[in-house]
This record gives C-alpha cells, sequence and structure tokens, in this order.
C-alpha cells in the first residue's frame, strides 16, 4: 500500500471540500509528522485520525535534516520541512500543493504527489 507524508494545507483542503471520506477510502496511508499533527492540526482537525491519518515520530536524524533543510530551503515552513524529513527517513512520496515544498522535495530525491495527482486518484 502506497504511503504518503502529507503536509497540512492538503489536508485541510479535503476536508473543506467534504472530500475526507473518498481520500480515506483508497488504498493508500496518509500520514504526517508529529510536530506537524500538533501545531497545525491537532486542535481543529483531531478528527483526522478517526478517519486513517497516522501521526509519525520523525527522528533525530530527520530533525537534524530539518534543520539542514531550513538553511537551503529559506521559502518553505519548518512544519512542511518536517514533512519532507519524514518522507526522506521513510522513504515514501511527499503529498502536497506548495510550490516551494514540491521544489525542495524533488531537489532532495523524493517522489512529489499533488494535489491534482490526488484528486484524479479519487475521481479515477
Amino acid at each position: 500500500m502506497l504511503l504518503l507524508i502529507s503536509d497540512a494545507n492538503v489536508l485541510i483542503d479535503i476536508e473543506k471540500g467534504g472530500l475526507l471520506a473518498s481520500l480515506f477510502h483508497l488504498n493508500m496511508q496518509f500520514a504526517v509528522p508529529d510536530i506537524l499533527f500538533k501545531e497545525e492540526l491537532g486542535q481543529r482537525h483531531a478528527h483526522l485520525i478517526e478517519y486513517g491519518l497516522q501521526v509519525r515520530s520523525v527522528s533525530s536524524r530527520s530533525i537534524a535534516k530539518t534543520v539542514q533543510f531550513a538553511g537551503k530551503y529559506s521559502k518553505v515552513s519548518r512544519n512542511n520541512l518536517f514533512a519532507l524529513a519524514l518522507a526522506l527517513q521513510d522513504n515514501c512520496s511527499l503529498l502536497t500543493g506548495d510550490k516551494f515544498l514540491s521544489t525542495a522535495a524533488e531537489k532532495e530525491g523524493v517522489t512529489v504527489r499533488k494535489t491534482m495527482w490526488l484528486m484524479n486518484a479519487m475521481t479515477g
């Protein structure tokens, strides 16, 4: 089963569009870094866990990578850099609609799946 590490915005947009059930019925797993969940999703979107969203811990090595990335990719938020580091840590794809995060991920050799790819998967 395909594992995708997501940024917060994709999940929030899917929820706003009323598509959560469709998202979590796909033959895919979705995860976010623990710090991103705590800071961006936990208070208003904790119910995503009930749908099947995984919250994964970022290793100390990946935290160090995030610090390195912050020096290289100044236009990417810290929490999005944690998502990139987690995708590298877990050797999986990154799900994002953020162009700066997409560019950073591609430079780091991470496969990027964008929001339109996800919409096609849900309607396909």
